[in-house]
């Protein structure tokens, strides 16, 4: 059995969600993140983004479980080409992490460290991109509205994510901010953020049985008849289509 696949997989609670991906595209919502491993006191933050993993189809049971009944399978090779990344785990007494916490401390305590106000800010969203892309191996994961506290190994995961390129003020967030404006954060990155691709990018859409099968060959064919989408369009994406069922009795 193959640890990864070449395949990257994204799931969701719901059919609806599905079908926003097939006419929208990729929506990078704000996620809140345990960012106990950076700052203890600072507990959690809130970064934009699309996530995916890379495990085989024979692993994916638990994790549809824990992220939802319905998804997407992407092509790895059109991640890349997105700019996409994998998900860099850091355990806590790595020398990477120390390395990573002196970076970003750089300048804090010496106002005359960086030359000019522009050389701060260069400095500042590079470590905020750098940032977006860690994940403690191991924390504890906020679930829900209102939220509960799950612990969770995340390396187990492989998880590759897309966080779009913003302004210092919207890449991260408090959690407190998180909480009490997310629907206006979100809306920002809806309106300027979507992740696109292209149909041959997708290689699986994953239903979680039969029933929900008919419901999205009904949507497929409504695009065909809105306009949305070409005959070869939907024909193409019937072909992708496979039930969680089958993949947990088959595989």
């Amino acid at each position: 059995m193959k640890p990864k696949s070449h395949t990257l997989f994204h799931f969701t609670s719901s059919l609806d969600n599905l079908t926003k991906i097939l006419t929208s595209g990729f929506w990078p919502r704000y996620c809140s993140e345990d960012f106990r491993w950076y700052n203890e006191a600072l507990g959690y933050v809130a970064y934009p983004m699309v996530c995916f993993c890379d495990i085989p189809l024979t692993r994916i049971t638990d994790h549809t479980m824990f992220y939802g009944r319905f998804g997407i399978g992407m092509k790895r090779d059109w991640a890349i080409r997105a700019g996409l990344n994998p998900v860099m785990y850091l355990s806590y007494n790595s020398p990477i992490r120390t390395n990573v916490l002196n970076l970003a401390r750089q300048g804090q305590e010496d106002p005359n460290f960086f030359p000019s106000d522009e050389h701060r800010k260069i400095q500042v969203d590079a470590i905020l991109n750098l940032i977006s892309v860690i994940k403690p191996i191991e924390g504890v994961m906020e679930v829900g509205d209102p939220p509960r506290l799950l612990p969770k190994e995340f390396y187990l995961e492989n998880e590759w994510r897309f966080v779009p390129q913003l302004e210092q003020g919207r890449i991260c967030i408090p959690i407190q901010k998180f909480r009490t404006s997310k629907d206006e954060y979100n809306e920002y990155t809806f309106n300027n953020c979507l992740l696109k691709y292209s149909l041959d990018d997708i290689q699986y859409l994953f239903v979680e049985d039969d029933s929900a099968m008919r419901d999205m060959l009904g949507f497929l064919n409504s695009l065909l008849l809105t306009g949305k989408q070409t005959t070869e369009g939907v024909d193409l994406l019937k072909t992708k289509l496979i039930t969680l069922e089958s993949i947990e009795t088959d595989f």
